[in-house]
Order: C-alpha cells, then sequence, then structure tokens
C-alpha cells in the first residue's frame, strides 16, 4: 500500500498533542525510514542548545512514526504504539537546528517485527532514532522499545 505522507503528519498532530510545539519539519516519512528537521529556536534551553527533553521527545516521535508508516503501509489495523523503555545517550551539544534519523537495525529486523505482531497481535522491539547537527556529526542517539497491539 501506497502510504499518503499527509496523512501520517495529520495522525501526528491530531494524536500527540506535543508534536505541534517542536518545530518539526517532516523530511521523510516511510516504513524503512524518517527524518525530521527540527528547529532549534523552538527547543531552545538556558544555555542556547537544545533542550535534552526536547531532543528525546523529538526521537521518540520519529520512532513512532516510522511503525505508523510500517503498519498503514502494511495495511495493519491499529495505531496502538507506545514506547516502554527509552535510553538516550547525549553526546555532544545541539546548537543549531537539527535532523532526526530513524530507521531498524536492519531490514530483516523490520520484517520480523511486522510478522510477529501479525501473527502473535503483539510486538516488542527497539528502535534507535540518530540526533545529527550540522554537517550530519552525531549530537545524541536514542535507543526505544517500542510495544505495539493489535
Amino acid at each position: 500500500m501506497e502510504i499518503n505522507s499527509e496523512e501520517l503528519i495529520g495522525i501526528l498532530k491530531n494524536k500527540i498533542a506535543l508534536y505541534e510545539h517542536l518545530g518539526i519539519e517532516v523530511v521523510k516519512i516511510r516504513s524503512e525510514e524518517v527524518r525530521f528537521r527540527v528547529s532549534l529556536e523552538k527547543n531552545r534551553n538556558h544555555k542556547g542548545t537544545a533542550f535534552g527533553g526536547s531532543l528525546y521527545a523529538t526521537a521518540v516521535l520519529a520512532a513512532y512514526a516510522l511503525v505508523l508508516a510500517g503498519l498503514k503501509e502494511r495495511s495493519i489495523p491499529t495505531e496502538n504504539i507506545v514506547i516502554a523503555k527509552g535510553e538516550i545517550q547525549y553526546l555532544r551539544p545541539v546548537d543549531t537546528d537539527f535532523e532526526i534519523v530513524c530507521r531498524f537495525p536492519s531490514e530483516s529486523h523490520e520484517e520480523d517485527f511486522y510478522r510477529e505482531l501479525t501473527s502473535t497481535g503483539r510486538v516488542k522491539g527497539s528502535i534507535t532514532s540518530q540526533i545529527l547537527g550540522a554537517g550530519g556529526s552525531l549530537k545524541a542517539s536514542l535507543t526505544g522499545v517500542f510495544v505495539v497491539k493489535l
């Protein structure tokens, strides 16, 4: 099934209240990769860098969007996606607008994730989001364990 990016963005706007406040521009939203461009200005802390909570929230939101895109592409009728555990490593301060890039660890991991969901009605799996600064330098990385139920 062809994914409608506008439909997915609409779901994010309508179901995740924080989305509208984070200054996110969706660059790509597909089942194999999600890319967000995020405004530093909307997420600035007292030091003039991105607030850690904003980095975490945008990284989790990208992973949520990745799973949502996969569900829609496969015509799996659920939006019941939650994060069970999230671990972020802050490597360097983010002092510019930034990008979030999210993918499954591998194509086979992605296929196994959705296969388990359709066969058991529930799946739990890890997804990683990278936070990139100017020039693509890695600033932070989030690994989240997501649970999806039919």
